[in-house]
């Protein structure tokens, strides 16, 4: 591949620093702009073969240099990276014509590789938009969690074409809204979305019958339920590309691959849809979005003010393990609603078996359910290695990682930032930031 000139709009000098070192290591030629009005005046001056482009930048929104470039260039490659990926941000950049999208803490291999693909593959032109109308009532994902992040990218990706897409998760998790978000933000948005209950399936008979209007999306819920005829019915029409046919959505509460070695998905069927796989998290592994889903949930009504959580019912609310995940939450924050009686949400609403996950009701929200989450991950960890038991200074390691992780995240990904918020030497932080993965020696 002959060498490209790159514009890289990163305002993190250290982070810009590894990418144009990244990108001169692949033979490029990098140009290095730290915000987004001065990206946007060095393609005035010069024509570049790829744009990487940063979200969070202090004079704009990279979205908004992304919306600028595509009046004026249409076939730029242009990779999205962001510290924050939120579904909107994922799927606006999208809809504006971002040829991939990255989260960080970035891995220089995978941003070389993806820029090398950007090059070779030319850009695949965006999808347009849906009418504004039904993006403004549109369904959505509740939260900002860690997990979440490759579920907004995978959603983003679905949005853009007619694909099939496999939608994974626990029960209550919320893959039949991600895929009412699919449907609302893609292509056949103005089209009717269906869904059917594969366990009600009796013969592929039915699945014809549900395939005979190609229009619009339909959701087959629990597709592991399905007959066997009517799986390989479904397969044999995912095999043929020139049959008219909906846009399928499938969501499976098992784990695919072993339901294939059960026998109770047909390995063709589940290749048909596993190209793009959308694992939905457990509630418990993003207790962080309880605040704000219980807002969503608890959001005004009839004209009625919103009921408020007291601290120590959101510490319970959090310290919880949610079998039923997201749908569990949403029946439990009815109940005790209606028992306030609108007014403020006490730990003695809750049910008893929610209530009572509150160890200590006067501890601080966050220490109560800092508390709880590392009992849950200690427990589980001392019982996978009962025999070997990890060192106390291997814990707090990992410990440690899971929290500069977050911090990063919170700082878009920028460790003087991070340091100069926490009051420490830069010098250490990064020791501690590569003592744990999160920046090699060549990004310091």
């Amino acid at each position: 591949m002959r060498p490209q000139t790159i514009l890289i709009i990163e305002d993190e000098h250290a982070l810009g620093t590894a990418l144009s070192f990244a990108a001169r290591r692949a033979g490029h030629l990098p140009t290095l702009a730290a915000s987004g009005a001065a990206g946007l005046d060095a393609m005035k001056k010069e024509k570049f073969g790829a744009l990487v482009l940063d979200i969070g930048l202090p004079d704009m929104s990279g979205l908004r240099v992304l919306e600028k470039v595509r009046k004026h260039n249409a076939s730029l490659p242009v990779l999205v990276i962001t510290a924050h990926a939120t579904l909107d941000h994922a799927i606006t950049a999208q809809k504006l014509g971002a040829t991939e999208y990255l989260t960080k803490p970035l891995d220089l291999r995978q941003f070389e590789n993806t820029l090398a693909a950007l090059l070779a593959q030319g850009v695949p032109l965006a999808s347009p938009a849906p009418p504004v109308a039904a993006v403004a009532k549109a369904p959505t994902l509740v939260g900002a969690a860690p997990c979440l992040q490759e579920v907004f990218v995978a959603i983003a990706r679905s949005c853009a074409g007619n694909m099939p897409a496999l939608i994974t998760g626990p029960t209550g998790s919320g893959k039949t809204l991600a895929a009412s978000v699919i449907h609302a933000h893609g292509q056949r948005a103005a089209q009717p979305l269906r869904s059917i209950e594969c366990g009600t399936v009796k013969d592929a008979e039915a699945i014809n019958l549900a395939l005979a209007d190609a229009g619009g999306t339909l959701v087959l819920e629990e597709i592991t339920l399905l007959p066997a005829a009517a799986q390989s019915q479904l397969a044999a029409c995912l095999s043929d590309s020139s049959m008219p046919r909906p846009r399928l959505l499938a969501t499976t509460s098992a784990d695919p691959r072993e339901a294939v070695t059960h026998g109770t998905l047909r390995a063709e069927l589940y290749y048909g849809f596993s190209a793009l796989t959308i694992p939905m998290p457990p509630l418990r592994e993003r207790t962080g979005d309880i605040p704000a889903l219980s807002a969503f949930f608890l959001a005004p009504r009839d004209g009625q003010a919103s009921p408020q959580i007291t601290p120590p019912a959101l510490a319970a609310l959090q310290a919880y393990a949610w079998p039923g995940n997201v749908r569990e939450l949403r029946h439990v924050l009815d109940y005790a609603s209606t028992v306030s009686r609108g007014g403020p949400l006490l730990l003695s609403h809750l049910p008893p078996h929610v209530a009572s996950a509150a160890q200590d009701p006067s501890q601080p929200v966050m220490a109560s359910e800092l508390e709880a989450a590392l009992g849950r991950w200690l427990d589980a960890r001392l019982t996978l290695q009962t025999e070997d038991a990890p060192a106390y200074d291997t814990l707090l390691d990992q410990v440690e990682a899971a929290m500069l992780r977050h911090l990063l995240n919170r700082h878009d990904n920028k460790p003087t930032h991070l340091a100069s918020n926490l009051r420490m030497n830069r010098a250490t932080l990064r020791q501690k930031l590569r003592r744990a993965g999160l920046q090699r020696d060549e990004e310091a």
